[in-house]
C-alpha cells in the first residue's frame, strides 16, 4: 500500500468557520463561567479543574446546534446544553469503579451506534453525545468539585451556549460555520417516518462495528477505572479514535492515525523546546482546536494532529514538560492501533476494512 493514496484528503470540505466559532465559544465560556465561579467564591486552587467540565459540555453542544433553522437550532443549543450535566455526574460517579465504567462506557457507545442505524443526522447526534459523556470520563474533569459549583458552571455555559447559537443565527448564511457530519452514514431511506433504520447490508455493517466499539471501549474503560494509569488513557482515546460505533475500521484510517500522531509528536517536541513551559504554551492550544474541527471530514491525518497537541497539552498541563508525555502518546497509540485491529479482525464487518 502507498502512502500517498492514504494521506490524500477526502472529498470533503475544510470545515475553518466552525473551527473558528468552536474556538470562539470555548473562549468565551471558560472566561464567563471562570469569572462566575470566582464570583461565587471558588478558591484559586483546582479553579480550572471546576471550569473545565462546562467547557467540554459546551463544545459538543454547540457543535450539535450548528445548522438547520434558527428554531431548531437554539432548541439544539438548549436541549444538549442541558443534557450535559447529568453525563458529566455519570462520568465522575462511575469513575470510581471498574465494572460500572466499563458497562456504562459500553452502554453510551451501543446508544451511539443505535442512533448511527437511523444514518444522519442521528449518528451525528449519537457521537456528540458519547464525547459528552467520554471527555469528561478520561480526563476525570468535575471529579471532586462540589455540586454547587459545578452546576452553577453548567447553567453559566447552558445561557452562553444559546447566546452563542443565537449570534451564529444573525450570521449570514453563507458566512456561517455549517454543521459538521462525524461519520459516512447516509440519511436513512424515506418511508414515511423520520426513525427509518438504514438499509441492508449497511445496517448489518453497522451492528457489528458498534459491537466491537462497545466491547474494546468498555474493557478498556473498566482498566482506566481500576489502574487510574495515564497510558490506559491515550490507550482509550486510541480506541474511540479507531473504533468508534458508527466507522469501520480501515488500514487507511489506522495508518492516518499513526501519522497524525507522529507529526504531532514532532510539532510538540519543537513546542517543548521552543515555547517555555507555562501559560504562554496555550497559545498553541488554539490552531489545534481549529485543526480538530476543521479537517474532521477532509483530512483524518490533520484532524489527528490538532486533537493530539490539544490532548498531549492540555492532559499535561502546559506548565509541565512534554518529554515523557510525548512519549507514552506514541507508544499507546501503536498499543491502541494493535488492540483496535485485534478487535477488527476478531469481529470483522466486511470486505472493505482492509482498504
Amino acid at each position: 500500500m502507498e502512502l500517498q493514496p492514504v494521506l490524500k484528503p477526502d472529498p470533503a470540505p475544510v470545515l475553518l468557520r466552525t473551527g473558528i466559532a468552536v474556538l470562539i465559544d470555548i473562549i468565551v465560556v471558560f472566561i464567563v463561567v471562570r469569572t462566575v465561579l470566582v464570583a461565587a467564591g471558588h478558591p484559586d486552587e483546582g479553579l480550572t479543574h471546576a471550569v473545565l467540565p462546562a467547557v467540554f459540555g459546551g463544545i459538543f453542544a454547540f457543535l450539535g446546534s450548528l445548522g438547520g433553522s434558527t428554531r431548531s437550532g437554539l432548541a439544539r443549543a438548549a436541549i444538549l446544553s442541558a443534557v450535559a450535566l447529568p453525563l458529566t455526574l455519570v462520568a465522575i460517579v462511575v469513575r470510581e469503579w471498574p465494572i460500572a465504567s466499563g458497562v456504562t462506557l459500553a452502554a453510551a457507545v451501543a446508544g451511539a451506534g443505535f442512533l448511527a442505524w437511523h444514518g444522519e443526522p442521528f449518528a451525528t447526534l449519537g457521537n456528540v453525545l458519547l464525547y459528552m459523556y467520554f471527555l469528561p470520563f478520561v480526563f476525570g474533569a468535575g471529579k471532586g468539585v462540589p455540586l454547587g459549583y459545578l452546576a452553577l458552571g453548567f447553567v453559566v455555559m447552558v445561557v452562553c451556549t444559546i447566546a452563542l447559537r443565537g449570534i451564529v443565527a444573525l450570521v449570514p448564511h453563507h458566512r456561517a460555520p455549517p454543521r459538521v457530519h462525524a461519520t459516512d452514514e447516509p440519511s436513512a431511506p424515506s418511508t414515511g417516518h423520520r426513525f427509518a433504520l438504514v438499509d441492508e447490508p449497511q445496517l448489518s455493517r453497522l451492528k457489528r462495528t458498534t459491537l466491537r466499539s462497545a466491547i474494546g471501549l468498555g474493557i478498556g474503560a473498566s482498566i482506566v477505572a481500576a489502574t487510574g494509569n495515564h497510558d490506559a488513557v491515550w490507550v482509550l482515546m486510541t480506541l474511540i479514535a479507531l473504533i468508534p460505533p458508527a466507522l469501520p475500521l480501515t488500514i487507511h484510517r489506522v495508518l492516518q492515525r499513526l501519522g497524525g500522531t507522529a507529526i504531532a509528536m514532532v510539532v510538540l517536541t519543537v513546542i517543548d523546546a521552543a515555547i517555555p513551559a507555562g501559560s504562554v504554551r496555550l497559545i498553541a492550544l488554539a490552531p489545534g482546536i481549529v485543526i480538530t474541527v476543521a479537517f474532521l471530514r477532509r483530512s483524518y491525518t490533520l484532524s489527528v494532529l490538532g486533537v493530539s497537541l490539544v490532548a498531549v497539552l492540555g492532559y499535561s498541563q502546559v506548565h509541565a514538560p512534554l518529554g515523557e508525555a510525548l512519549l507514552w502518546r506514541g507508544f499507546d497509540t501503536i498499543v491502541g492501533a494493535v488492540i483496535a485491529i485485534a478487535l477488527t479482525l476478531l469481529i470483522p464487518v466486511d470486505s472493505t476494512q482492509r482498504t
